[in-house]
């Protein structure tokens, strides 16, 4: 009886649909293997993305591990030789050529600040630029990088003309 049954099933569907039939045991099987980590990997991605929700976002002045400058850290004008001399030896220190550098005294602005802008055209490589502008952004938190400009003779060549415009901010000397 069972074997005429599965005689009479198997004439009936035909090889087609007894194959379909086994691949849909199958992957019912393997859904059924798999929803345990399927559900622990949708925990992991949930859990990572209320972390990432919940950390605070870094601001510009997380970088340097400190907050927006006040009136307080702002150096006096009293500082400003000291400053210059800084920017000398950071241009050294990452390698560079400086012949010459012009430096003009701003009005005060705002009635309290001193801006001091610096010209300073530099000979050398541009990794010692990058490591030159970047070591007197993070010594000098007063100081801004207003243009910077870079040339080469020729594709070739090894050596480039840099010219870094920086500007100062002091505050003013009360009597």
């Amino acid at each position: 009886m069972k074997r005429t049954l599965v005689i009479a099933w198997h004439r009936h569907l035909g090889r087609p649909a007894w194959v379909a039939l086994l691949l849909l045991v199958c992957a019912a099987l393997l859904q059924w293997q798999l929803r345990p980590l399927l559900q622990r990997d949708a925990l992991r991605l949930e859990a990572r993305r209320i972390a990432l929700t919940s950390a605070p976002v870094p601001s510009a002045f997380d970088a340097g591990a400190r907050g927006p400058l006040s009136a307080a850290d702002i150096p006096s004008a009293r500082q400003r030789g000291r400053d210059l001399e800084r920017l000398v030896a950071a241009a050294q220190r990452a390698g560079l050529g400086l012949e010459r550098a012009d430096y003009s005294l701003g009005a005060a602005t705002a009635g309290a600040l001193t801006r001091v802008e610096a010209t300073l055209p530099l000979t050398g490589s541009y990794a010692g630029v990058r490591r030159f502008v970047a070591e007197v952004l993070n010594e000098l938190p007063h100081a801004a990088l207003e243009s910077l400009q870079l040339e080469r003779a020729n594709a070739q060549a090894k050596e480039l003309q840099a010219t870094a415009r920086l500007v100062l901010f002091y505050s003013e000397e009360t009597p």
